[in-house]
């Protein structure tokens, strides 16, 4: 069964902070721009503001309409990366990815939801396709994702209910026999779309938390540029670890020399972010949440601690046991392995998107 890799999920996390931060870079334009009193007096120069008024006003509607619409598809990425990956991979896990599923004898299975929130979020989601601005690389994509992501969170649907009512007991795992080479189906056709869509998204995505940057430099914004550059960096960090393969069930074979080369430069951006954010006259210059801000570096430093732990494990030649890797779960919660440190660069990718 085709699994996304993290650092696809990770990076696709990160989209977000980059629409929202246009917002935040875009909020002068929503100040007024001054009264009568301030303009030339004459019909003529009236006219002439009036249309410079009303340019702008077109611009920021425009520029509104797609920032709203890539955040949508932002938080399409989210939950395709997050929850939904979440409960496909605790199906699998449990009943394997081959046409008959395996059950235990001492069968005992929970299985996770898609809340009727996540649904209705979803359609939403999908209406953007054929709204303005066109994403041409994006739009057929998610005309195309949206028939099989539904159908597959049908199948998952009803087999959650059934499992959560524990209709095996009546018939014996019958239906459930049923149902599993149809997620199973549904899956693959869903994962072969998912990943153009996810790969599409990730380029847009770069781009713009390039955008962010220069212009967060542009605009003296020294917090915010290190709360995203922090970021960057750390995903950077990932895409080592995951261009190298290494996972916990192999961390001893990391590259040291090559990861080290990915981490110092996280080690600098977190004592600069830290910093900043000490300067009491530059969070509020740059209107930033002084609680909000707080959480977030809270947050940064778990990741940091996070990288410094497999640095630890790896020069203390600790292997990950065979319990703690018997699913994510486990290898998130261990320390030192590279599932805990993308766990907790999500946790810190939302904490950033809560910065106001």
């Amino acid at each position: 069964m085709k699994k996304f890799s993290s650092f696809v999920a990770l990076a696709l996390l990160c989209t977000m902070f980059t629409a929202c931060s246009n917002l935040k870079m875009n909020r002068p334009a929503a100040e007024p721009s001054g009264t009568t009193a301030d303009k030339p007096s004459g019909d003529a120069s009236g006219e002439s503001d009036k249309k410079k008024s009303d340019g702008a006003n077109i611009e920021a509607l425009e520029e509104a309409m797609e920032v709203g619409k890539y955040n949508a598809y932002v938080g399409l990425n989210n939950f395709m990366t997050g929850r939904f990956d979440q409960v496909l991979n605790d199906y699998f896990d449990e009943f394997g990815d081959e046409e008959q599923p395996v059950i235990d004898k001492n069968f005992s299975f929970t299985m996770l939801s898609i809340s009727s929130s996540d649904a209705k979020a979803l359609e939403t989601q999908f209406g953007f396709a054929d709204k303005a601005p066109a994403f041409p690389a994006i739009d057929p994509v998610v005309v195309r994702l949206k028939p099989v992501m539904n159908d597959l969170t049908a199948i998952l649907t009803e087999a959650r209910e059934y499992y959560k009512t524990k209709g095996y007991v009546d018939d014996r795992f019958a239906k459930g026999k049923e149902m599993h080479p149809k997620i199973v189906k549904a899956a693959d056709a869903y994962y072969a779309v998912a990943d153009e869509y996810l790969k599409a998204m990730a380029g847009m995505g770069a781009e713009r938390r390039q955008q962010s940057l220069k212009k967060f430099q542009e605009n003296d914004e020294q917090i915010r540029y290190g709360a995203l550059k922090f970021l960057t960096d750390a995903q950077a960090l990932s895409a080592e670890m995951e261009e190298q393969g290494v996972t916990a069930k192999n961390i001893l074979d990391l590259d040291m020399e090559k990861f080290r080369a990915k981490y110092d430069p996280l080690v600098d951006d977190l004592k600069s972010l830290t910093q900043n954010a000490q300067d009491e006259k530059r969070v509020k210059k740059e209107r930033i949440d002084s609680h909000y801000l707080n959480s977030y570096i809270e947050e940064a430093q778990k990741v940091k601690v996070a990288a410094s732990e497999i640095i630890e494990r790896v020069n203390k030649k600790r292997e990950v046991d065979e319990f703690h890797l018997r699913n994510r779960f486990f290898t998130e919660n261990q320390d030192g392995t590279p599932e805990k440190f993308e766990k907790t660069l999500r946790d810190a990718i939302q904490e950033y998107n809560r910065l106001k």
